[in-house]
């Protein structure tokens, strides 16, 4: 079968960012767009999970980050944010914590020196504080009362067992009760003096001057500590289930591992995935929404960092639909490694994907993000523009080999939350379904 015409890869190109380390070894990466109206700036240290003391103490000094610095309470800071007419947001993943501002470029000193003084001067205030940690704490029910957040627990669970990956970003009520805020200001201060951090700036921001602010105003944060993270496990074939809040519908998430940023299966592997449950007109989908009206929306995708990868599809139907979902897409997995893709959906997922990277451009935040993510996985500045070039080159015959190794349906990873005697004889023809209880549930 002909390939069907397709856009030019070649002219996707990810901006060279200019880069300098400091002398404590931050590294910063400035990139400069001619057509930005905004700039964004944004700083963060690399952290092991499996290093962090109490679960939860990285989400709640991320969120104390924005509430005051040495110099300004949580109103002045909050009030300078918007004189400015700017954005800040700090948050915490399982690699890394840190903040972003975004405003004006006629303010990008300004912008520059208020982050600055956010993460190298943190107020963290013990009013503050406790007003954050009951925050926390109150949040937890709201949490669990929605279905998609316990699935998403389990499966995490389930993918990254005894791995510090399978703890919860937030940790839960009794290991957040425990934190104070002696806590958060020693184990951020030991980030500041001695984790690796990375700094970018992208947007309307001048080259010359905006490094040379940087340079100068993040003097004082970085160390060369180890933030290595241990590969996690490739898990067996499991099932876990959990007790749903409202039961009117079931949240399903079917997945297992992927290839890594870094593995050459990797290109292959996000273009299966695209084709298969990706896009609006991808198989799962067009399937299960359009042809048996089952759900709402199926969709599937890779999420992946250096040292690991993770495919995953997500979806929801009512209970008595539940056996007709799970038979159908068990069996276009089994499908998937048996039959090579068409040409017609390879091109369809090649046109998703190459948007979506144009899309992810536009924005000096949406460009951040990316070079955020080649910052800490380490990887090429121009890693994305090959990684497009070598998808454009990949044929269903090329690829039928990565179906078969990647997606083989006898690793299936299953998570389902509902009506738990409901959902476990809809999944007993699959396997031994698990009732996993959520630390967060546990008192």
């Amino acid at each position: 079968m002909a390939r069907s015409p397709q856009r030019e890869i070649l002219s996707f190109r990810f901006p060279e960012p200019i880069q300098r380390v400091t002398a404590r070894g931050s590294r910063i990466f400035v990139l400069p767009m001619q057509q930005a109206t905004t700039i964004s700036i944004g700083a963060y240290a690399l952290i092991d999970p499996a290093a962090v003391p109490i679960a939860g103490l990285a989400h709640l000094t991320a969120t104390m980050l924005s509430r005051g610095t040495r110099h300004r309470s949580e109103r002045q800071f909050a009030t300078r944010v918007d004189v400015l007419g700017a954005s800040f947001q700090a948050g915490s993943t399982h690699r890394s914590i840190g903040a972003e501002i975004t405003g004006l470029p006629e303010t990008a000193d300004e912008l520059i020196a208020l982050l600055a003084e956010s993460l190298s001067e943190p107020r963290f205030d013990p009013a503050e504080f406790e007003k954050a940690k009951q925050q926390h704490l109150a949040s937890f029910p709201i949490r669990l009362a929605d279905s998609a957040y316990r699935v998403r627990r389990i499966f995490q669970k389930l993918r990254f067992p005894g791995h510090s990956y399978s703890a919860s970003l937030y940790g839960w009520p009794s290991s957040v009760a425990q934190i104070t805020v002696e806590d958060v200001r020693q184990w951020y201060q030991a980030l500041v003096e001695g984790q690796p951090w990375r700094i970018l700036a992208t947007g309307a921001l001048d080259p010359v001057r905006g490094t040379a602010a940087l340079e100068q105003s993040f003097v004082a944060i970085g160390g060369s500590g180890d933030a290595t993270i241990s590969p996690p496990p490739s898990p067996p074939a499991a099932i876990g289930i959990g007790q749903g809040v409202m039961t009117d519908q079931v949240e399903l998430r079917l997945g297992h591992p992927a290839p890594s940023l870094t593995s050459d299966d990797y290109a292959a592997t996000i273009l299966i995935a695209t084709a298969f449950a990706g896009h609006f007109r991808s198989r799962i989908n067009m399937l299960v929404r359009e042809q048996e009206g089952l759900t709402y929306g199926a969709y599937g995708g890779v999420t992946a960092g250096k040292d690991h990868g993770t495919f995953i599809v997500s979806t929801s139907t009512t209970p008595e639909n539940l056996p007709r979902m799970l038979s159908l897409l068990y069996a276009e997995w089994d499908r998937l490694v048996q039959e090579p893709l068409r040409e017609d959906e390879l091109h369809q997922a090649r046109q998703s994907l190459y948007n979506n990277f144009w899309r992810s451009i536009e924005t000096p935040e949406g460009t951040a993000a990316i070079a955020l993510d080649l910052a800490i996985n380490d990887l090429p500045p121009d890693y994305y523009t090959q990684l497009l070039a070598e998808i454009d080159r990949l044929d269903p015959a090329s690829i039928l080999p990565v179906q078969q190794r990647v997606f083989d349906p006898s690793r299936m990873l299953t998570a389902a939350v509902g009506e738990l005697d409901v959902i476990a004889r809809a999944l007993a023809p699959y396997g031994s379904p698990h009732h996993i209880v959520l630390e967060e549930e546990q008192q």
